[in-house]
């Protein structure tokens, strides 16, 4: 444990989309300066190298040769495909009985989703979804 309270960078810890904001904000990043920005600190280096690199082998991001993290293109596509407020008050105001419906509807267009998208997807309702 460290002086960041048992923290880590587990997908449980840290939405795909918050860490990608973080990225965008700085354009490029180290894994360093990115522990940093999150509040977990040099010792956890280690934690969010793995944590990105796994966000790498889904596509979201991508690092440079001068070892900067970097959206890739479908991470970029990710963050600008934001909802428009009216269609997030329509989820917001739908009984939770017609979510059932909803959810049909968003696993029926996932498998034709690109590996990005649907990998952000799968992850979110994880990260949503634990206990």
């Amino acid at each position: 444990m460290s002086e960041s309270n048992g923290r880590g960078a587990s997908l449980y810890e840290f939405r795909d989309l918050d860490l990608m904001h973080r990225i965008d904000a700085e354009e490029r990043i180290t894994t360093a300066e990115l522990a940093e920005a999150i509040g977990l600190g040099a010792d956890h280096n280690a934690n969010v190298g793995s944590r990105l690199s796994w966000m790498r082998r889904y596509g979201m991001i991508k690092r440079d040769k001068d070892g900067l993290w970097y959206l890739s293109g479908g991470g970029d596509r990710i963050l600008q495909a934001r909802l428009r407020a009216a269609a997030v008050q329509e989820l917001q105001a739908l009984p939770d009985e017609a979510m059932v419906e909803t959810m049909a509807s968003v696993v029926s267009r996932y498998r034709f989703f690109d590996q990005t998208t649907a990998a952000m997807l799968r992850r979110e309702f994880m990260f949503g979804t634990q206990r």
